[in-house]
């Protein structure tokens, strides 16, 4: 039986990471953020991890080997550590990137939950500037960040990846039901 691949997409502060936390350490999965994966190309291309230079690598990378080159490089990295049950590849943004993780025979999840919960999770994390931002601002970035060209398969396209996923998840409760679901969307046991 081949191991779980598990693309992992979904709005801000919605769970994603506690999904793949829980995965990794109760489930041995590897864990791979496909932006961590373009941070170490920019540091080896450009010796720089500046946001600007991100866009411009994940752009070139995309141009040059392909839309779904991001999860290409996760599987090869997958492929070569064994000791692993299964593989979740975060951070998933484009059309690409699904339509990778699906070639390779895996499963697309978007997790999301309501804006208001979300805007709380995320200003009591405190991280960077982001707790200071007003749920005002917080969901005018969100609505900007979802117009966008549905034609390029490179780009971020949360609308697409939320409509192309195999399994919706809702992240609104109690962070127990939110694993539970989880789990038993994707038939995996604790």
């Amino acid at each position: 039986m081949p191991k779980p691949i598990i693309g992992l997409s979904g709005t801000f502060a919605s769970g994603k990471d506690t999904l793949a936390d829980y995965l990794v350490e109760r489930c041995n999965f590897m864990h791979l953020s496909t932006g961590d994966l373009v941070r170490e190309e920019a540091m080896r291309l450009r010796g720089s991890v500046e946001r600007p230079v991100l866009f411009e690598v994940a752009n070139q990378l995309r141009r040059e080997k392909g839309a779904g080159v991001i999860i290409e490089i996760a599987l090869e990295r997958f492929a070569a550590a064994p000791q692993y049950d299964g593989i979740v590849i975060s951070g998933i943004r484009s059309i690409g990137e699904v339509e990778a993780v699906h070639a390779a025979g895996g499963r697309m999840v978007f997790v999301d939950a309501p804006v208001e919960v979300r805007y709380n999770r995320m200003a009591s994390r405190q991280r960077d500037k982001e707790s200071l931002l007003s749920l005002e601002e917080f969901r005018a970035g969100e609505e900007k960040e979802s117009h966008v060209d549905p034609s390029d398969k490179t780009i971020q396209n949360l609308p697409a990846m939320k409509e192309m996923a195999d399994i919706r998840l809702d992240n609104s409760g109690e962070l127990q039901t939110f694993i539970d679901t989880a789990l038993q969307a994707l038939a995996l046991t604790k």
